[in-house]
């Protein structure tokens, strides 16, 4: 390695590490510190509060649903834990990724993961501020009028809105990024026939969010038995939830179709759609998460996990990444027949 190639090492491996510290500063410790603070604050109010609080009040601000205020201080722990952990994950996930395949070089991973970033901090205090405004109206047995719920949830919606907005602004535009290199079409004999196919699963931590989801569902079933239409509605949103969890890519004469595990059609990209295919890296926090997404460049994104994906720039529409084993040979048959297609 030469020297200059071992200092661009070293500079890179120094821009790494200082996105490092700086994410886990915005995406961990701040997200912690509202919640150590939210946390603190209900726990110095449990001797104000009555036996049972309310914890869910009806389109109309009435409280409708009551527990006791130790359950609700565990309740919010939990679930603003889950939340930051959730969105934690999602912008860590992939990070080796940072490492542009082409030339090796490193894109800043801070401007990549910005849209997930933002959020953590967002929602760290939304949900913080809600949980305060709401049991800071039940002090000393008050009744929380029926404006209060509306008002917590605006208040917590506009300081989120300015944590948001703020981590943006502090962290670096995202790279504009110019199209990634075509993969080199595979040679193709006149008439040959070929294909190419690929699945890609979710990460643990999607089947995770899926088995809470299904927990909380059937929660009403149990409460509630005789309201049998739930179950509907449960089978609905699990098949949904289901059918996000993996895809198979196909790359044959029609061009490219992604489809669900299930058989069901997400998209399709007939040969006459592609300018070009190429494999690229994926970060999902540049996603903003796992699923079906739109990045801060207009790119549509079929994300299952972070690494390798195919990325088909269109004709007619933004470019469309899906995140695929084996992407670059993909990439190349896609590239094959397209020009293939083009000369007719």
């Amino acid at each position: 390695m030469t020297d200059h190639a071992r200092h661009g090492a070293a500079e890179a491996s120094a821009h790494d590490r200082g996105d490092r510290r700086i994410l886990r500063l915005i995406v961990v410790w701040i997200p912690l510190a509202v919640i150590a603070v939210a946390t603190t604050v209900q726990v110095l109010w449990l001797p104000r509060l009555p036996a049972e609080i309310a914890v869910h009040f009806d389109a109309g601000g009435t409280p409708d649903r009551f527990t006791t205020p130790l359950r609700s201080v565990l309740a919010y722990l939990a679930i603003s834990l889950a939340v930051a952990a959730s969105l934690a994950i999602a912008t860590f996930a992939g990070r080796r990724a940072a490492v542009r395949p082409a030339d090796g070089s490193r894109s800043r991973l801070l401007g990549r993961v910005r849209p997930t970033a933002a959020a953590a901090p967002a929602t760290s205090v939304l949900i913080a501020v809600v949980v305060l405004v709401l049991t800071g109206a039940q002090l000393d047995g008050a009744v929380p009028a029926s404006w209060v719920a509306p008002v917590a949830i605006g208040v917590g919606l506009a300081l989120g809105l300015v944590a948001g907005w703020i981590t943006w602004r502090a962290l670096p535009e995202p790279d504009a990024g110019e199209a990634a290199d075509a993969a080199p079409a595979l040679p193709l004999a006149p008439g040959e026939r070929a294909v190419w196919t690929a699945s890609s699963t979710a990460p643990w931590v999607v089947w995770v969010v899926i088995a809470l989801v299904a927990g909380c569902l059937i929660v009403p079933i149990v409460v509630a038995p005789t309201a049998w239409w739930l179950w509907g509605v449960v089978v609905l949103v699990l098949v949904v939830l289901l059918a996000t969890i993996g895809i198979r890519a196909t790359v044959d004469a029609r061009g490219l179709t992604v489809r669900t595990l299930f058989g069901v059609r997400l998209v399709r990209v007939r040969l006459a759609q592609v300018v070009s295919a190429a494999e690229v890296e994926v970060l999902p926090g540049e996603f903003g998460g796992w699923g079906f997404r739109i990045d801060v460049r207009g790119r549509r994104g079929i994300i299952m996990r972070g690494g390798p994906g195919l990325e088909v720039r269109r004709t007619d529409r933004a470019p469309l990444v899906v995140t695929v084993p084996d992407a670059r040979t993909g990439a190349a048959l896609l590239n094959a027949l397209a020009a293939r297609a083009r000369r007719g």
